[in-house]
Parts: structure tokens; C-alpha cells; sequence
């Protein structure tokens, strides 16, 4: 593992979460927070936030086993070295991300944009976006003070119109009392 000292927490992306182990080797089960978790394997450089810096780790390999990712990583070679280590979040730095097509974002770049509706309204910004199951909701901060947050539910062409990075703006059907 090789330390980085001067850590930035804005250029890295939470991309997995190590779980539970597997077996005595020093396997372990990799929860992927990606929308597809496929998408891991695509990553050539990975880092884990400990006590004193952000320290690149090195996976000695990541495969499907079934729905699962199995995953082991160099430095380990058995089960309590891993247990040790804990169930440590995986980074990945932001500039490794896929560009994506001008009318899609990332969720951590929905985060503070501004809402306006079809009829122009400003209804806030998106204090952060979450999955309930069905699908992804922004949740927005109104500018009404008189409302609690909005909940709007993330669905292209239907109540989402546009994303504007430019603009740093959503265009939503959406009006401040649903």
C-alpha cells in the first residue's frame, strides 16, 4: 500500500465497501455502489481511507460469483489480516469516471444544482439523491421556507426533463405543492 499524505476527500468517489470474509484465505465479499457492478472491473486504481491518510490499495483480484463480488487483496493473505483491516470503504478518484453524454450526470454532481420547474419557478436545490427502491429522488431544499424539503422522484423524459451542467440546473414537471 502507498500512502498519500496530502488527501483531498472532493477528488475520490466512494465506488464499494469491503464486507463480510470468505473462507480462510483472505477473500472477502465487495459491495459495489456502482449503478452496475460490473463496472469495479473497469477500475485500475483503487484507495481506502485510514486513520492518518488515503493509501492506495492493490486487489490481487475481483471476480462475480453469481449476484456477488469476491475480491482479495495483495497485502492479505488470510482471514484475520483482513478482519483486522475492517470493513473499510474503496475510493476511486473522480477523474477516472466514465464521461457521460451532455443530458446525464453523476449523483454527486446533482448535488447543489438548482431546480426549476416548466413554468419557470425556482424550487430550490438538490441537498442530495437517494434511493428508496423504486428509483432515485432528489431531495430539494426549497426556497419556500415555509415547505420541507421535496422529494422528487429521478425519472427521465417524464419528470426530469434536462440536466444542465452548464447552467448547473434540472428542469423538472414538477410543481412546488405535489
Amino acid at each position: 500500500m502507498r500512502k498519500n499524505n496530502s488527501v483531498n476527500l472532493s477528488l475520490f468517489i466512494l465506488i464499494a465497501k469491503i464486507g463480510k470474509t470468505r473462507g480462510l484465505k483472505g477473500e472477502f465479499f465487495l459491495r459495489s455502489f456502482a449503478q452496475s457492478p460490473e463496472t469495479l472491473f473497469s477500475f485500475k486504481k483503487f484507495y481506502a481511507l485510514l486513520p492518518s491518510a488515503m493509501e492506495e490499495v492493490h486487489f490481487e483480484y475481483m471476480k462475480q460469483s453469481n449476484s456477488n463480488i469476491i475480491a482479495k487483496l495483495k497485502s492479505f493473505s488470510d482471514v484475520d489480516e483482513v478482519k483486522s483491516f475492517g470493513q473499510k470503504d474503496i475510493y476511486i478518484l473522480k477523474s477516472e469516471l466514465p464521461e457521460l453524454s451532455a443530458n446525464e450526470a453523476y449523483w454527486f454532481e446533482l448535488e447543489g444544482m438548482g431546480i426549476i420547474n416548466l413554468e419557470g419557478q425556482h424550487l430550490g436545490h438538490v441537498q442530495e439523491v437517494n434511493n428508496f427502491g423504486a428509483n432515485d429522488v432528489l431531495v430539494v431544499k426549497p426556497i419556500n421556507k415555509k415547505i420541507k424539503n421535496l422529494l422528487i422522484p429521478y425519472i427521465k423524459n417524464r419528470v426530469v426533463i434536462s440536466v444542465d451542467k452548464s447552467e448547473n440546473s434540472i428542469l423538472v414537471d414538477w410543481q412546488e405543492d405535489y
